[in-house]
C-alpha cells in the first residue's frame, strides 16, 4: 500500500441540473447535462451540482466511517478517497482486486482479490485478517465483527484477532449484518444485500430490488446490470450501482430521487452529498446551494 499525494484535481462545471442526467466532459471541465426523466420518478427531487472531482478511475464504490471515508475502487487499485474534498489518504494493488465491502460507521473494511477476502483497516488498508475464503462474507457497521461462509459453515469473530463469535451450519447465497449487528442471510435468489438501520434491501438474480421481508420488488429504470447497493443510514434511500448508470431510489417503492447516467459507483456520504465514479474518476455532487 502507498500513501500518495493528492494529484491534480479535475474541473469541474459547478452549474446545476435536474437530478436526472449523465456526466459529461465540456470545456468548462466535468459536469452534468439533462437526461429523460424515468417514470418512476420523485417530482419537485432536488436539482445536483457537482462540487469537487478528482482523477481516480472508480469503477465501484463503498461508503464507510459514517460517510466520510469512500473506498473506491478500479483498474486494479483500492484507493482510500476522504470527504469532501476528494483527498487519496492511501492506495492498494493487491492482484486481481475485484471487490471491497466497507463498514458503514467505522474505519475497516474487506477487500477481495485473487487471494479471496481479507479484513483491513481504514484508510491505510492494512491487514487485520486474511484468508478469509471465498466467501460470502460481512462486516458488521461499527467494524467489530465479520462473519465469512464457506464448506457449508458461517463462522462470525471479530475482527481484531478473528477469535471465533459463533458458527452457523448452512449456506448462504450473500450475508448482511444490520445496524443492531444481526446477522441476516440471503435467501435463494439473492445476490447482494446491503443495511441501513434495520432496513436490509438485496438484489435479486432476476435484477428486482427490494426491502427484505417485503413482497414488493421493483426495478431500477435503465441502469444496466446492478454491480452494487448501499442503504442510506435512516434506512429510507438505497443507492444502486450499474453498468450503465447509477440511482437514489425510495427504499420502498423504488422512486427515483436521482438517476446518473456515465458514472458506475455511487455513495450517499456525509453532509447529504452524493459520490459518483466511473472510469473518469470520482466527484461530489451536492445541491446548488453547495456551489455558491
Amino acid at each position: 500500500m502507498r500513501r500518495m499525494a493528492p494529484p491534480a484535481r479535475i474541473n469541474v462545471d459547478r452549474r446545476s441540473c435536474p437530478p436526472f442526467c449523465r456526466v459529461f466532459r465540456g470545456a468548462s471541465g466535468l459536469g452534468l447535462v439533462e437526461d429523460s426523466p424515468p417514470d418512476s420518478r420523485i417530482e419537485g427531487a432536488t436539482p445536483l451540482a457537482p462540487v469537487v472531482g478528482a482523477p481516480y478511475p472508480t469503477e465501484s464504490m463503498s461508503v464507510t466511517a459514517g460517510g466520510r471515508i469512500v473506498l473506491g475502487w478500479g483498474e486494479g487499485v483500492a484507493r482510500t478517497i476522504l470527504i469532501p474534498d476528494l483527498a487519496q489518504a492511501f492506495d492498494r494493488r493487491p492482484p486481481g482486486l475485484t471487490d471491497a465491502l466497507g463498514a458503514a460507521d467505522a474505519n475497516a473494511a474487506l477487500l477481495h482479490a485473487a487471494d479471496g477476502w481479507r479484513a483491513v483497516v481504514l484508510p491505510s488498508m492494512g491487514d487485520r485478517l486474511a484468508d478469509l475464503g471465498e466467501g460470502p462474507v460481512a462486516i458488521s457497521p461499527d467494524g467489530l465483527k465479520i462473519a465469512a461462509a464457506g464448506d457449508g459453515v458461517i463462522v462470525e469473530m471479530t475482527l481484531a484477532d478473528g477469535s471465533e463469535l459463533a458458527r452457523h451450519a448452512g449456506r448462504a447465497s450473500c450475508l448482511v449484518y444490520t445496524g443492531a449487528g444481526e446477522l441476516q442471510l440471503g435467501e435463494p435468489g439473492v445476490v447482494r444485500m446491503a443495511s441501513g438501520g434495520e432496513v436490509v434491501v438485496g438484489v435479486h438474480d432476476d435484477g428486482t430490488v427490494g426491502v427484505v421481508g417485503d413482497d414488493r420488488r421493483w426495478t431500477p429504470p435503465g441502469l444496466g446490470e446492478i454491480r452494487n447497493v448501499g442503504v442510506s443510514a435512516d434506512g429510507a434511500w438505497t443507492a444502486i450501482s450499474g453498468t450503465e448508470a447509477v440511482a437514489v431510489v425510495r427504499a420502498t417503492d423504488g422512486a427515483v430521487a436521482a438517476r446518473i447516467a456515465g458514472a458506475t459507483a455511487i455513495g450517499m456520504v456525509a453532509g447529504g452529498r452524493i459520490a459518483i465514479g466511473g472510469t473518469w474518476g470520482v466527484a461530489l455532487l451536492g445541491t446548488p446551494e453547495d456551489t455558491q
